[in-house]
């Protein structure tokens, strides 16, 4: 991230700016501006098993191999092996039944 520094009293003009305020912090007499880009948001999206099974196949349709975090049904973090088939399909495999979500980023 690169500092810019604004002396008082001169006029700035920042544009073609494409990013998001996230924080700004003033302190006199500099004033300290900082900016992180959000973009678009990336796609997520999140499988709900109701029933216990070894295997969960999850057609999430985002085009990418995405992260995965998993919980049981009392919401306690749990590993298992993932098999990417593609893009948009997965597969989750269990030592003993699971049910639960699993959360893809």
């Amino acid at each position: 991230m690169s500092n810019v520094e604004i002396k008082a009293g001169a006029n700035v003009n920042l544009g073609g700016v494409s990013t998001t305020t996230k924080s700004v912090a003033i302190e006199q007499p500099a004033v300290n501006v900082s900016i992180s880009r959000v973009g678009t948001s990336d796609a997520h999206f999140v499988f709900a098993q109701e029933q216990n099974a070894e295997e969960w196949a999850i057609e999430h349709n985002m085009n990418k191999n995405p992260s995965v975090t998993i919980v049981d049904s009392g919401e306690n973090v749990v590993f298992a092996e993932i098999e990417y088939l593609d893009l948009n399909n997965l597969i989750i495999r269990f030592n003993g039944g699971n049910s639960g979500k699993a959360y893809l980023n």
